[in-house]
This record gives structure tokens, C-alpha cells and sequence, in this order.
């Protein structure tokens, strides 16, 4: 059987996850089936098995994707802080504020969905692959300087941040918490853990 060229296949994915959104947004994650997604894309459910193996492919190929347009927009907006302190609390506030506002990690992150969602989440690689680009740039030269606690693996600090999103997520705190307390709260209790001297005046080499 001949093989479609590379193009036309991603053109065909990016299709079945543009249908798998739609659905998503009308039924919600829990209620969102194959079926759903043939209808909308006007393909087969044996084609949309051949592209993402099962619902639970699909629907983590569809995280993916919006997980990755966020971390090339907290990418760009990180830009404008020159120090490691900066770049790991305003990555997470921009994460917690940019998360619930998005199609598809709105959906996964929700609390009613939470519990299935995560596990999806974080026991997939290319998940933990996505954090670990977000975190990489801002991480290296700080190891680099010495700036990093001893003996702190990357893979871990990013399932360890992955986690502490989820949960603010989750559960956003007091009402009476301000996004200043929640940013004075996230370097009182995560930066010490990560960088030596709490990172508050260490710059990106």
C-alpha cells in the first residue's frame, strides 16, 4: 500500500484534532467519543483509530497541541524578565492565568475532570517533554552558575511544577488571595526549593 505523503498526513491529523476541539467544546471531555469526532471531520473511526490509536490518543494529541501553542506564548512573554526568579513565578502565573482561558487545557484542567485529565497528563512523555522546553531555557543557565540546588533534576522540578499548577488549578485558594499574594506565595515556597539564595536577584546568563 502506498504511504500518503508527510504533508497530506498532517494536514489529515491536523484535521481530525480541529473536529476533536469542536466536540470537545460542545459535549465536554468526559462525554466527547470517536463517534463525535467522525462525524465532525467527516472521516471514519477506522481512520481516526489509524491516527491517534484510541480516544485516550486523541484526546492527548489534542492537549498537546494547545500545550504547546501556550508554551510558545509564555515563551514569548518571559522575554521581558532577565532573571531566574522572574522567569519561574511569572511562568507559573502566566500559566495560571493563560490555562483557564484556553480551548482545550480548560477543558482537561477543570476540576470535575481533573482526576482522569492528570493522569493523562502527566504519564505522558511528550507532556513532560513540552514542560521541559518551557523550563529548560530558564533552568540551564542557572545550573550553569550554580544557582540551582544541589542535585535537582530537571525532569523531576517539572513534574513537581506540573503538579503545583494542577492544583492551584484546581483549587484556587481564599477568595480574598490577590494574584500579588499568590505571587508572593509562589516565591516564599517554590524558589527556595529551586534556586540558591531564593533567586531573586540571579540573572539569565
Amino acid at each position: 500500500m502506498t504511504e500518503k505523503p508527510a504533508d497530506e498526513a498532517t494536514s489529515g491529523r491536523e484535521r481530525t484534532l480541529d473536529a476533536a476541539e469542536s466536540c470537545l467544546q460542545r459535549f465536554g471531555l468526559a462525554k466527547t467519543t470517536i463517534e463525535d469526532v467522525a462525524q465532525a471531520s467527516a472521516l471514519s473511526r477506522a481512520t481516526i483509530y489509524r491516527q491517534f490509536g484510541n480516544r485516550d490518543g486523541l484526546l492527548l494529541a489534542l492537549a498537546t497541541r494547545d500545550a504547546e501553542r501556550t508554551a510558545a506564548d509564555a515563551e514569548f512573554f518571559l522575554q521581558q524578565f532577565d532573571d531566574v526568579g522572574s522567569w519561574i513565578i511569572e511562568g507559573m502565573m502566566f500559566c495560571l492565568r493563560e490555562i483557564p482561558k484556553r480551548p482545550v487545557l480548560s477543558q482537561f484542567l477543570a476540576p470535575q475532570e481533573l482526576g482522569a485529565a492528570s493522569r493523562m497528563l502527566l504519564t505522558s512523555d511528550r507532556m513532560l517533554a513540552i514542560g521541559a522546553e518551557i523550563l529548560r531555557p530558564m533552568f540551564e543557565p542557572a545550573r550553569r552558575e550554580g544557582l540551582l540546588q544541589r542535585d535537582l533534576e530537571l525532569d523531576s522540578l517539572i513534574e513537581w511544577v506540573l503538579r503545583i499548577l494542577m492544583s492551584f488549578l484546581a483549587v484556587s485558594g481564599p477568595p480574598s488571595r490577590t494574584e500579588e499574594d499568590l505571587r508572593e506565595l509562589l516565591r516564599a515556597m517554590l524558589l527556595p526549593a529551586v534556586l540558591v539564595g531564593g533567586g531573586r536577584s540571579s540573572p539569565i546568563a
